[in-house]
C-alpha cells in the first residue's frame, strides 16, 4: 500500500513551482502601485470626480424639460360629489317639498397645446447652452482629477524622498557626535565640538520628525482622492529625458488655452446661460397663445327640479393672454438676470487672466526647470566633494566639526532641493497641458514613465 508521502506531490518538483511564482510575481509586488493605477482608483472613488458626473447628468435632463415646454399637456380630472337637498317650500307644482340625497360625478379630460410661449422658445436655447457647459464642467473635472492625482502622489514621492534624506542626515550627523564623544574623553577633542555636533543632530531629528508628519499627511491626502491607503509606490528615476515644451513658443501655449481650456469654454457658456436668462425673464411681457380642447361628463343623480342628467361636452378654444401688470414682477426678475449676467462676464474675464497666468507660469516652470535641475545636480556633486574634503581636514586637524556639520546640512539641503526640482518639472509639464486643454490619460502615461 502506498504510503502518504508517495501519494502527495512530489517536494522535488513543488520546490521549483514555488520558485517559480515567486520569481514571477516579484516585479509586481516590489514596484507597488503606479500613477496609473492611482488614477484608476481615483476615478472609481474621487467625490470630487463623482459630484461632477452626478451634477452633469442632473444638467443633461435641461432639455428634455425646456422641449416639454413645446409639447401638449393632458390632464384627466374626476370628482365625485353627494348632495343632501331639502326643499322647504316650492312654487313649483311638480317640485315639492322635501328632502332628496343624490350623487353627482364628474370627468373630464383637458388638452393644452400651446401655440406660442416667448419664455419656452428662450428656455430651449438656455438648455442647450446649459448641457454644453456641463459637458465641458465633466471634461474640466476629469483633467482636474489627473492632474491632482499626478500631484497628490509626487507629493507622496518628494515627503519620502525628505524623509530619507532627512534620516540619512541624521544618521551622518550622529556618526560625528559619537567621535566627537569619544575625541573629548581621550583628550583630543572640545566641549564646544560636542555642543555643536550635538545641537545639529537634535535638529536633523526635528526634520526627521516633520519629515515623517509630512508624509503620513501627504499619504493621507492622495488617499482622501483614490480612498485607498497606497503603501508602496514606485520612486523617481535617477535619470529621465527632460525637455522644454513643444512648442517652445508660450505665445503658442496662450493661444491654446484661450481656445481650448475647458474651465474657461464652460464660463463662457454659464455666460450664454446668463444671457439666456435676460430673454427669459423679459419673455414675461409678452403675450401667450394656447389651444385648449376640454371634454368633459357630468352624471348627476338629480337637479333642483327633480330628475337626473348625464351630460357630455366638448369646447375648442384659442386662449390668448395678454400680461398688462404684476405689479412690477417681470421687470423686477429682467434687472436681477440683468446683473447675474454682467456678473458672468466679469467672472469670465477673471477666468481668463487666471488661466493666462497659470500657462504663463507653467511654461516658465518648465522651461526653467530643466535648467535648475541641472544645476542642481552639479551642486549636488559640489557638494559631495566639499562634505568629503571638510571631513578629511577635521579628521585630519585641519579644520574643527563646524565646517563640517556645515557641509552635512548643505549636501542633504542640496539632494532635498535637487529632488524637489524634478518633482515640480514633472507637475508643471502636467499642468502646462492642463490649461492649454489638452492635458490626457497619455501625458500620465509620460510621467509614468519618470518613475520605476
Amino acid at each position: 500500500m502506498p504510503t502518504g508521502r508517495h501519494m502527495r506531490f512530489g517536494d522535488s518538483q513543488l520546490a521549483p513551482l514555488v520558485a517559480a511564482l515567486f520569481i514571477a510575481l516579484l516585479p509586481s509586488l516590489a514596484r507597488g502601485e503606479t500613477l496609473m493605477d492611482a488614477y484608476r482608483l481615483a476615478q472609481q472613488s474621487d467625490p470630487k470626480f463623482r459630484a461632477a458626473q452626478a451634477e452633469t447628468r442632473a444638467s443633461s435632463t435641461a432639455i428634455d424639460q425646456a422641449r416639454a415646454g413645446f409639447l401638449p399637456q393632458i390632464k384627466f380630472d374626476v370628482e365625485r360629489m353627494e348632495t343632501r337637498q331639502r326643499v322647504i317650500s316650492s312654487k313649483n307644482p311638480i317640485f315639492g317639498a322635501g328632502v332628496t340625497t343624490f350623487p353627482t360625478e364628474y370627468h373630464a379630460l383637458t388638452l393644452t397645446q400651446p401655440i406660442f410661449r416667448k419664455d419656452v422658445i428662450e428656455r430651449f436655447g438656455q438648455a442647450q447652452a446649459i448641457v454644453k457647459q456641463a459637458e465641458y464642467v465633466l471634461l474640466a473635472a476629469e483633467q482636474d482629477l489627473q492632474l491632482r492625482t499626478a500631484a497628490s502622489y509626487l507629493v507622496v514621492l518628494a515627503a519620502t524622498d525628505n524623509l530619507a534624506y532627512a534620516g540619512a542626515e541624521r544618521e551622518a550627523i550622529g556618526k560625528l557626535l559619537d567621535l566627537t564623544q569619544a575625541r573629548l574623553k581621550g583628550g583630543l577633542g572640545t566641549i564646544t565640538a560636542q555642543h555643536d555636533a550635538t545641537a545639529r543632530f537634535s535638529l536633523a531629528r526635528a526634520r526627521e520628525i516633520e519629515a515623517q508628519h509630512r508624509l503620513r499627511d501627504a499619504r493621507q491626502g492622495l488617499a482622501e482622492i483614490t480612498g485607498k491607503m497606497i503603501d508602496k509606490m514606485q520612486t523617481l528615476r535617477a535619470e529621465f529625458p527632460m525637455e522644454v515644451p513643444d512648442p517652445p513658443i508660450v505665445e503658442r501655449w496662450l493661444q491654446s488655452a484661450a481656445d481650448n481650456n475647458l474651465g474657461l469654454r464652460a464660463r463662457r457658456e454659464a455666460t450664454e446661460v446668463a444671457k439666456q436668462e435676460v430673454e427669459r425673464q423679459r419673455a414675461g411681457h409678452y403675450p401667450t397663445l394656447n389651444l385648449l380642447v376640454n371634454h368633459n361628463r357630468r352624471d348627476a343623480g338629480s337637479t333642483l327640479f327633480g330628475g337626473g342628467s348625464d351630460v357630455e361636452t366638448t369646447d375648442v378654444m384659442l386662449r390668448l393672454s395678454v400680461p398688462l401688470f404684476e405689479g412690477g414682477l417681470t421687470s423686477a426678475v429682467t434687472r436681477e438676470a440683468a446683473f447675474r449676467y454682467q456678473k458672468s462676464l466679469e467672472d469670465l474675464e477673471q477666468e481668463r487672466r487666471s488661466v493666462e497666468r497659470v500657462t504663463r507660469a507653467s511654461y516658465d516652470g518648465t522651461v526653467s526647470g530643466v535648467g535648475l535641475v541641472r544645476a542642481l545636480r552639479q551642486s549636488v556633486i559640489s557638494q559631495e566633494s566639499a562634505l568629503e574634503a571638510k571631513d578629511q581636514g577635521f579628521r585630519s586637524g585641519l579644520f574643527t566639526i563646524l565646517p563640517v556639520l556645515d557641509a552635512q546640512r548643505d549636501l542633504y539641503l542640496a539632494r532635498r532641493d535637487y529632488a524637489q526640482a524634478r518633482y515640480d518639472y514633472l507637475f508643471n509639464r502636467l499642468r502646462l497641458k492642463q490649461a492649454a486643454g489638452t492635458l490626457s490619460e497619455a501625458d500620465l502615461v509620460s510621467v509614468g514613465s519618470a518613475l520605476q
